[in-house]
């Protein structure tokens, strides 16, 4: 299991470096286009040009109901590969447990690494409080159940599962990976944001979390409120503007 994520961190630089000639061609050529469009502010700074606009996803639901609070269960959502970070997070609940053996963590999703994952659960003796849920077709009704959300990811395009979860009314405990949660989640408001990698800062925040119910209440209050700038109409207007301000560009090159 070991040498198979040591494989996946050497595999992580082959990809940075693609990256980073994937960045500067764009760059280099960036001139050719009339608006280049990101999904984050944070993705934005990489460019330093003029023509990046920011245009983030939409929400795609707003339930009716939000999460009380109050069941003894932590959730997060992701396929179970090397970028989303589950090995890390089975050493922050190992931590995380021995103060609240009661609590349940559970991961929803599949992929390559589950048997390994599993291996490593169970190695741990976590396999009582630390559950590999598999695919959950009704993932908004899901969310309803638990009491925290948890992302470990080492990266991200975006990270629509931390819109879903606030939308629910889940206080969010993230990695402050690029690119997506720093946009995302308002610090210390409605969630908190650890450096990618460091196990303890992340127990201790869900440890926080765990122990003050009235924190973790008012961290959903917000969450719920926050993510409302993700709406579909302000996103569709967001859209409209940019072709609107297109089609100006495109009449004053003809005349």
């Amino acid at each position: 299991f070991e040498k198979n994520f040591r494989f996946r961190e050497k595999r992580g630089i082959v990809y940075k470096l693609k990256e980073i000639l994937f960045l500067y061609k764009e760059k280099k050529f960036i001139k050719e286009y009339d608006e280049f469009l990101v999904l984050t502010e944070e993705d934005k700074k990489q460019w330093n040009n003029s023509k990046v606009k920011v245009i983030s996803n939409s929400l795609n639901f707003y339930p009716i109901n939000t999460a009380k609070l109050e069941n003894k269960k932590i959730i997060s959502v992701g396929r179970l590969e090397y970028q989303k970070g589950y090995d890390m997070l089975i050493d922050i609940w190992k931590i995380v447990s021995k103060k609240y053996p009661n609590w349940i963590l559970e991961i929803y999703g599949e992929g390559s690494l589950r048997k390994q994952l599993q291996e490593k659960i169970e190695k741990n003796g976590l396999k009582h409080n630390l559950k590999l849920m598999g695919i959950e077709k009704n993932i908004e009704e899901k969310y309803l159940d638990y009491s925290i959300y948890v992302m470990t990811s080492r990266f991200e395009g975006f990270g629509m599962v931390l819109i879903e979860a606030k939308a629910c009314g889940l206080p969010i405990v993230s990695f402050g990976c690029p690119c997506g949660p720093k946009d995302i989640i308002v610090p210390e408001e409605d969630g908190f944001i650890c450096e990618v990698g460091d196990i303890k800062a992340m127990a201790d925040k869900i440890i926080i979390l765990i122990k003050e119910e009235e924190l973790r209440k008012n961290f959903g209050k917000k969450a719920r409120e926050n993510v409302l700038k993700f709406r579909k109409e302000i996103i569709m207007q967001q859209w409209k503007e940019l072709f609107d301000n297109l089609s100006l560009k495109g009449e004053k090159s003809v005349n």
